[in-house]
């Protein structure tokens, strides 16, 4: 079983945009907000500002006391929509988009040839990205034999990162993630497990299909049980083609 998906995810999506936008905020902390005043919320925060402790969802009058010299802009979701757009034109370049995920994340289903040169792909979109989209809109790039797996790998490496996880190296590459690094594991499901007596990936991944079950008390504890194994599970047939000229997905806050 080859690497079948790429999952694309941009870094710190609305923040770059600003800063593709406003030279003068390249290279320095920035807060996106909804509204001019500090109580609000961050929706989204630079890499120069995530430094120093801003994230999405920091209360600006903190923000401000953790990164004196932050600077608030003002979201401008159109122009976030417009970068989607020239986003999409731009990966479909190179490669089918299979599953537009979210404004900032896309997946595409490698066919043999892209498997086989999957690196050199991620890097031809990457100059692309850069050269036709904008210089400050980076990504990271994960490929894997499943989808859930491939986007697992791309917070693996941060910014502009790329990640292989290989099916040969399934489970023990996962042994050093955290249960709350995977898609679906969130506070509740994380404590849930630790009653189980489940306190790691390793201990995780040690758990058969009838285990994995009965903790998530579903059929989605069978689902994560193949994910983890780099198994693709069948999923609605989808025509590979261009969403590049087709779809605009609102900003997801």
């Amino acid at each position: 079983m080859g690497n079948r998906w790429m999952y694309i995810d941009f870094n710190s999506y609305f923040a770059s945009v600003e800063q593709q936008l406003d030279r003068k905020l390249r290279g320095k902390p920035v807060a996106v907000v909804p509204v001019d005043t500090d109580a609000t919320c961050a929706i989204a925060a630079s890499y120069e500002a995530k430094a120093f402790g801003v994230k999405t969802g920091t209360p600006i009058w903190e923000a401000k006391k953790l990164c004196p010299h932050l600077l608030c802009v003002l979201a401008k979701h159109e122009a976030y929509a417009e970068f989607h757009q020239k986003i999409l034109v731009e990966i479909d370049r190179h490669v089918p988009i299979d599953k537009v995920c979210s404004i900032d994340e896309v997946a595409c289903r490698l066919m043999d040839n892209e498997s086989a040169n999957a690196a050199q792909l991620a890097e031809k979109i990457k100059k692309g990205l850069r050269e036709n989209v904008g210089e400050c809109l980076t990504c990271s790039i994960g490929v894997a034999p499943n989808r859930y797996l491939a986007k697992v790998a791309t917070d693996m490496q941060k910014p502009d990162g790329l990640v292989f996880i290989h099916q040969e190296d399934l489970p023990q590459r996962l042994y050093s993630l955290k249960l709350r690094d995977l898609p679906g594991i969130g506070a509740n499901m994380e404590v849930r497990l630790k009653s189980r007596g489940i306190l790691d990936m390793k201990m995780l991944c040690s758990l058969d299909l009838k285990q994995m079950h009965s903790v998530w008390g579903s059929i989605e504890g069978e689902q994560m049980w193949h994910h983890l194994r780099g198994i693709d599970l069948p999923e609605k047939k989808t025509e590979r083609r261009s969403l590049g000229h087709s779809r605009v997905l609102p900003p997801e806050l």
